[in-house]
């Protein structure tokens, strides 16, 4: 209800009488005259064909992934507005109220990883998971543009290897920070009660969830259960990631709630994550500033620029720190890649190839000044399991993650990624889909 009255009361109240005004005229005008009747055919059929041409568009157009179904996509589709307002009226609700009850009983649901030790070597620890990030798009990994400055020569480890668990972000997030359960050959599913933030929380840390992503939509589901274990939770979004409301809420609105945090110092160590909006289709949208790199299409360019300016927020983040005196390690990643469409014109999701699931993995350590590459291919199921062995906390499991060092955990072989179909697929087996603009 909060959420409406702040709605509401953005409307003027010129609005809401001149729609009162419009209700009543179309009403005496319906009574008073006559209703039209309509002769001409080829008028209909063409009426008929202006109608029907988004929803035709769409089912023509159609990909379809695990979170939405074709029926669902053409109604998504049908552009009708009296129709439209109260679709979203009732599946909004419907959304809310399921949604709600679906978290409330998720963070129930408490870690059940036993956990043998805890000695954190910072006060705080930063996960920032990037968006649709393919690595061979950062200058950090030779990519030929300067779009990340900051982390090529700052960062500690740059790890050439992780392989995500999926090609989307409601798929690949929760493998990334929850632990994974397979149940046969072909399927993976994630613990969402065994994630980073339900660990950190039994081993004593605060914990805090900044995102601007979406907080509660048609596919913003599994994330969302995840952030709520946080002891503080802060959305840019009340609704959907891409919504009405989400267009000009840029990343760089994190950074004030970050500052916040910092300023309330606390005895106990600090687990902050930041989900990001990054690179997100479309690229020219998520752009806070100017495109700073021309290369020889608007949305390519758009999408360098996208990634430069998520290094300028890394940079942001840890001056933030540096202010406040505090020392920290910071991990960034993305969750997934993306795939060349029309001929390198554009950027989309697509699981078939292995760009897809190739994205970066990157350190930055304050009691540390020294840099190391490492080329190693690990893969992103388990992942909990090394980001809790990098903020000091031992759990009682047997993996390779958790029984190496982060510069001692070996390469891995037989990668299998998820694919559209929720079944595990070899990651060698892709297809490859070369940057033309990367040298290395």
């Amino acid at each position: 209800m909060d959420e409406v009255n702040e709605f509401c009361s953005q409307i003027s109240t010129y609005l809401f009488l001149i729609t009162f005004l419009l209700l009543i005229a179309f009403v005496l005008i319906f009574i008073k005259l006559p209703f039209p009747t309509v002769h001409n055919y080829y008028l209909i059929i063409f009426t008929l064909i202006l109608l029907c041409y988004k929803p035709i568009k769409a089912y023509i157009k159609f990909i379809p992934t695990p979170s939405h179904s074709l029926s669902e996509e053409i109604m998504d589709n049908v552009k009708y507005p009296f129709f439209e307002f109260y679709k979203a009226l009732f599946t909004s609700g419907k959304i809310y109220c399921s949604e709600k009850e679906a978290q409330l009983k998720q963070i129930e649901q408490q870690n059940t990883i036993p956990i043998l030790s805890v000695n954190p070597d910072h006060k705080n620890y930063l996960i920032i998971i990037g968006e649709s990030v393919r690595k061979d798009y950062m200058n950090a990994y030779g990519f030929s543009y300067d779009n990340t400055p900051f982390a090529t020569q700052h960062a500690n480890v740059i790890w050439d290897g992780l392989i995500a668990p999926a090609s989307n972000t409601q798929a690949s997030v929760p493998h990334l920070i929850s632990q994974a359960i397979y149940s046969d050959d072909k399927i993976v599913n994630a613990q969402l009660n065994n994630n980073i933030v339900s660990i950190a929380n039994d081993a004593g840390f605060e914990t805090y969830w900044l995102s601007n992503q979406g907080k509660l939509g048609k596919i913003e589901i599994t994330v969302p259960r995840i952030a709520a274990y946080a002891n503080y939770n802060f959305y840019t979004k009340k609704g959907e990631y891409n919504g009405k409301s989400s267009h000009g809420k840029h990343d760089t609105l994190l950074l004030p709630e970050l500052d916040k945090i910092l300023s309330d110092k606390q005895a106990k160590p600090r687990l902050i994550v930041m989900h990001l909006m990054g690179s997100h289709s479309n690229f020219c949208r998520r752009l806070q500033f100017d495109i700073q790199f021309n290369l020889y299409n608007e949305n390519i360019s758009c999408y360098v620029s996208s990634i430069k300016e998520t290094d300028d927020l890394i940079k942001s983040t840890i001056d933030i720190l540096k202010k406040h005196n505090e020392d920290y390690s910071l991990v960034y990643f993305a969750d997934h890649g993306l795939t060349h469409l029309d001929q390198y014109q554009d950027l989309r999701h697509n699981w078939e190839y292995q760009n897809s699931y190739e994205v970066p993995f990157i350190f930055f350590d304050s009691k540390s000044t020294t840099q190391q590459k490492i080329e190693k291919k690990i893969s992103g199921y388990q992942l909990v399991y090394l980001l809790s062995k990098w903020m000091g906390i031992t759990l009682d499991v047997s993996h390779e993650y958790m029984q190496n060092k982060l510069t001692d955990i070996p390469h891995q072989t037989k990668i299998k990624i998820k694919d559209w179909k929720n079944e595990l697929y070899p990651y060698e087996k892709l297809k490859k889909d070369p940057n033309p603009f990367f040298i290395k």
